[in-house]
């Protein structure tokens, strides 16, 4: 039976002291997914809508989010992400979609940002993802460093379970090392996908 998401995001370890754990770490995320989950994309948005659910959110005795009658602060979630270990909140956001056990097929597409060079004052970023086609949730995105797709897709594949899914990647990614390592991880086919526009 597949772990449910507040069980897998208990095991991310909380990297705050002692003294700063008056919420736990896996309520915080689980707030925050939710309101991903509805259309938030802002740590701001996402804290302002669970404050208009804030009765629903702390009485819910069946999530078990934290004792506590109130939302924390917007200033106790920021803490809890500066100090998050991103890593381990994908492998777990990737055992919870693996769980899900309906998805066959994975495509992978690079984007670059171009709204992020005019914001950081450097490069664009670079971002590789790789989506479920089926239930189009995104199972991993790597950032590309020096400009090689290629070596943040090798990345990713070393880290997904690809065991009987097929994998589509645009042509820039469709190259011998990606191939093997997709053959490698058991995937039965690696296939071309049309590269979408960068955004």
């Amino acid at each position: 039976m597949a772990r449910s998401l507040l069980d897998l995001l208990q095991m991310i370890p909380d990297p705050r002291g002692r003294r700063g754990r008056v919420y736990p770490l896996y309520g915080l995320l689980a707030v925050l997914i939710l309101a991903a989950m509805h259309g938030e994309n802002s740590l701001l948005g996402m804290w302002e809508w669970a404050k208009e659910r804030e009765a629903r959110l702390v009485n819910q005795v069946a999530l078990g989010l934290w004792g506590r009658p109130h939302l924390p602060c917007l200033g106790t979630f920021w803490y809890a992400l500066c100090h998050l270990d991103v890593g381990a909140l994908e492998r777990v956001l990737r055992e919870w979609v693996a769980g899900w056990g309906e998805e066959q097929a994975y495509a992978m597409d690079g984007k670059t940002l171009r709204g992020s060079k005019r914001q950081r004052g450097e490069e664009a970023l670079q971002l590789l993802t790789m989506a479920g086609q089926h239930l189009r949730g995104m199972v991993g995105q790597y950032r590309v460093e020096g400009q090689d797709e290629l070596e943040a897709a090798l990345r990713m594949i070393e880290e997904i379970p690809l065991a009987g899914k097929v994998v589509s990647a645009d042509a820039g990614l469709l190259r011998a090392p990606l191939a093997q390592k997709v053959v490698e991880k058991g995937g039965p086919t690696l296939g071309s996908s049309r590269r979408t526009s960068p955004s």
